[in-house]
């Protein structure tokens, strides 16, 4: 079975980032991730006997790069969606003193 080994520094991308960009690649192949020597370990390797894409290690590096963007912008607009949720929970509920049948 054809496998790939990528290390993964940590201190450039949290484990959940490298969890997530390593996620968008297990429909078509098998993904493990492990720690070694500190360090985060992903290994892709081929479902049955498949080869694994020639660009996988170019696909991978832009998926770490998008998902550091995700969880930055989801870090930085975290209070605008909790003030949304609750704006959207406000307007849902009844209006004081009315009835809803149930």
């Amino acid at each position: 079975m054809e496998r790939s080994h990528y290390t993964v520094d940590r201190r450039l991308y949290s484990d959940e980032v490298v969890a997530r960009a390593a996620h968008r690649h297990t429909g078509e192949m098998n993904v493990t991730l492990e720690i070694q020597d500190g360090s985060l370990v992903v290994i892709f390797s081929a479902k049955e006997r498949e080869a694994l894409p020639s660009d996988i290690t170019e696909r991978f590096s832009r998926d770490l790069l998008d998902e550091r963007l995700r969880a930055s912008v989801r870090a930085e607009t975290a209070g605008l969606q909790e003030e949304l949720i609750r704006a959207a929970l406000l307007q849902a509920r009844p209006p004081v003193g009315v009835d809803v049948p149930v």
